[in-house]
């Protein structure tokens, strides 16, 4: 609270005043209630997100097990999100993105119908139409402009890079402690998870290097989720906040996973922007990167991760099987039946193609295989247009991006996509939070600045 002296001339008297009652006549004492500054988020949406983060990040091997299919908590944790943005008149139900929703997910429906007509067990799953929806819906939802959502997302990233560096750091000890004590849940502790809330199934958490085991962060399924977890905090760290404690950090725990899916996808988010800057920090890195395998490469087994990068021509090796069967797949089957280019062959169809070679299922294939050309379009054009609204640099959307499509089945992967919608898509428009204080425009930090913003 402040006292104002509103005077009846152009110009104040000289001379202190003692108080009230040696205001001189005609001066008139009001009382002016300072602005307030409004908070950089509501302390919901902050438990909202970080519970999310969390449940996306540190607690992928939980949720609720239906037999058949793991649901990460993140997924009800967001829908509660959304449902109380919703009733509390916080979050908006975006336009554009529902049109963009309904036309793929009519494409899916459409896809499911034509392919019934043949055996069930080749023609589609509704159940996987349904996960389908259920993990995009979210999309179509923004947080409505508010003042200071740009500070906001960056607490939010500052969030994730503080839960990144702690998966980190258990990372680093986990590949350190196995030197000398090897506890059979060190690497694999889903044994140790009740069945009722475990979603490990299938995964291969324990890979060996041949001297010694690769991190997986310890929370983490598999060495690769760390390594990409590892690379793309190590992006936003460049991006933002260039802090060279956390940057290490994340570098050494990418060095540990022994993965080459962070190598790649820090590779790529490396390429943006484009322009001088970009080729002499790539050129530093790669310097670095030398440096580091000629002084620290016999002692970590580096050469093991160079190694793989002949793997590409290898039919039965992880680069062939994630990289190039799948090309091959939709090559020869894309238009085995006078529908399945446009359409596809049904929604969680794509593992029932039989070939004579093993393939794994990156996003862009199985849509493809399982929707066809236009439910690819579809889907790419959600998710394209659901990240561009984002305040992130662009090498940040790129390397989600990147991941999303092409490094892994993420299609149906709760813990990648929905940390696109928490991180990227969640957010209002860049700007759109300069005209909602009083209907004027406030000056505004930017998503980089450190210091909260002020009157």
């Amino acid at each position: 609270m402040s006292f104002t002296l509103r005077l009846p001339v152009l110009r104040p008297p000289e001379g202190p005043f003692l108080g009230r009652e040696d205001t001189p006549r005609g001066v008139e004492w009001v009382e002016e209630v300072t602005p307030k500054v409004p908070e950089v988020m509501p302390r919901a949406l902050k438990v909202g997100l970080v519970a999310a983060m969390v449940s996306l990040i540190v607690l992928t091997r939980f949720g609720v097990n239906t037999g058949a299919y793991g649901l990460n908590f993140g997924v009800p944790i967001l829908y509660l999100l959304i449902f109380v943005g919703l009733w509390r008149d916080r979050i908006n139900l975006d336009l554009p993105g529902m049109l963009l929703f309904v036309f793929f997910m009519s494409i899916g429906a459409l896809s499911l119908g034509v392919n019934l007509n043949l055996p069930f067990d080749a023609g589609g799953s509704p159940a996987s139409l349904i996960l389908l929806a259920s993990l995009y819906l979210p999309f179509v939802f923004v947080l409505k402009p508010f003042p200071m959502s740009r500070e906001a997302w960056t607490w939010t990233m500052r969030a994730f890079s503080n839960i990144a560096a702690f998966v980190a750091v258990a990372g680093i000890l986990q590949f350190s402690l196995q030197f000398v004590w090897h506890p059979p849940w060190l690497f694999d502790f889903s044994p140790l998870i009740p069945k009722a809330l475990s979603v490990d199934i299938l995964f291969n958490s324990e890979i060996s290097t041949g001297s010694a085991f690769k991190s997986n962060g310890f929370f983490l399924r598999e060495p690769s989720a760390f390594s990409f977890l590892m690379a793309f905090a190590l992006i936003c760290e460049m991006a933002l906040f260039k802090r060279w404690s956390r940057m290490v950090l994340f570098a050494t725990g990418l060095l540990l996973s022994y993965s080459g899916t962070g190598l790649l996808a820090l590779g790529f988010g490396l390429l943006f922007p484009f322009g001088f800057k970009t080729a002499v920090r790539v050129g530093a890195i790669a310097v670095v990167g030398l440096l580091v395998f000629v002084l620290f490469g016999d002692a970590l087994n580096l050469s093991f991760t160079l190694g793989r990068i002949g793997e590409f021509s290898a039919e039965r090796s992880s680069g062939y099987i994630r990289y190039v069967a799948p090309m091959r797949l939709i090559f020869e089957l894309i238009d085995s039946d006078t529908w399945t280019a446009l359409l596809g062959h049904g929604p969680g169809t794509i593992f029932h193609a039989a070939r004579s070679y093993e393939f794994h299922d990156p996003t862009w294939a199985k849509l493809v295989y399982e929707y066809g050309l236009l439910g690819f379009a579809g889907c790419l054009m959600l998710m394209v247009y659901a990240m561009s609204r984002s305040h992130a640099p662009v090498q940040v959307r790129a390397t989600l991006f990147f991941c999303w499509l092409i490094q892994g089945g993420h299609l149906l992967t709760p813990e990648n996509v929905l940390l696109i919608y928490v991180l990227l898509a969640i957010w209002p428009a860049p700007g759109s939070d300069r005209r909602v204080f009083s209907g004027s425009t406030m000056p505004m930090t930017t998503p980089f600045d450190d210091e909260r913003h002020r009157e």
